[in-house]
């Protein structure tokens, strides 16, 4: 469920002096893109030569809470920092849609490896640290466009790169399938396909990866039932490329947090229109964004 804000609850919320300061950041430029993430909006802070801040600001718990690499700690409505209020103030110029049960970033579930390595990573020197992520990167196009997005350098996605991702996928599709094929190349096709949806959802979520993400769901369900018809033993790999699918959608929806109502029906349509089984059927998997609203 959405609910609405307005510059008057921000002005009642924090002293007038953080709120001069923040209107003049934000006319400044220095806030990143504005996204939507766990229900709340998202931005990193340009500081110049410095690491710059993510920030973060939702409705939790019915209370207007705030999350910035200032302070690291949640704060109260008045005690929002000037960060946390520019990037409120920005958000309420866009018209931003804000879930009333959104989950701040610190509450994210994290696998307890990634967490035990981030932490390590935490205490090694800068620029040996930057190093070493910029050489993986220049080995791996996924990790390289997450820094480049992560470091602002990367926007999301644009009309033309997002119909080169769909041609991509249909591509991949069609020639898994084209003269004298073997199920192993539509394996093939499947993953790649995987390995596409997972570059793009490195980028900023807007609603055009939905599109292809949801597009490319109903180009595996279509590819899928050849390997769900052979005699040999295929269901495992379908299984498991329709599971990556599903998990990229997921993942994308947890980010944007679209109507309930519209990914019901968005859903319902893809797996009806499946001739076999689709990949986008898991009803348990949407619970927590289809039931009683938004989860965050």
């Amino acid at each position: 469920m959405a609910v609405r804000l307005d510059i008057d609850a921000i002005r009642n919320a924090v002293a007038p002096s953080t709120l001069k300061d923040a209107e003049k950041l934000l006319e400044s430029g220095r806030l990143g893109e504005i996204t939507p993430f766990g229900g709340g909006a998202s931005c990193v802070l340009d500081r110049g030569s410095q690491p710059g801040y993510e920030v973060w600001v939702g409705v939790v718990g019915g209370e207007f809470t705030a999350e910035c690499d200032c302070g690291g700690e949640p704060a109260d409505p008045d005690e929002l920092c000037v960060h946390a209020v520019a990037l409120t103030l920005g958000a309420l110029r866009d018209d931003f849609a804000w879930s009333s049960v959104a989950t701040p970033p610190a509450q994210i579930a994290v696998d307890p490896e990634v967490r035990r390595l981030a932490e390590i990573a935490a205490t090694i020197p800068a620029r040996r640290l930057a190093m070493l992520i910029g050489e993986h990167a220049a080995q791996d196009r996924h990790l390289a466009t997450r820094l480049l997005t992560y470091a602002g350098r990367l926007g999301a996605p644009t009309d033309t790169e997002l119909a080169n991702a769909r041609r991509t996928i249909d591509n991949l599709a069609n020639d898994a399938t084209a003269g004298e094929w073997e199920l192993h190349d539509v394996v093939k096709a499947g993953q790649w396909i995987v390995d596409e949806l997972e570059l793009l959802v490195q980028r900023l979520a807007n609603d055009g990866i939905l599109d292809v993400v949801e597009h490319a769901a109903e180009v595996w369900d279509d590819l899928a039932r050849h390997l769900y018809d052979a005699r040999h033993g295929y269901d495992d790999e379908a299984e498991e490329i329709g599971d990556a699918v599903r998990a990229v959608h997921l993942r994308l929806c947890e980010a944007l947090q679209p109507d309930p109502d519209d990914l019901r029906d968005r859903v319902a349509e893809i797996v009806t229109a499946a001739e076999f089984t689709s990949c986008l059927d898991r009803p348990e998997d949407y619970l927590p964004l289809l039931s009683g609203g938004l989860r965050g």
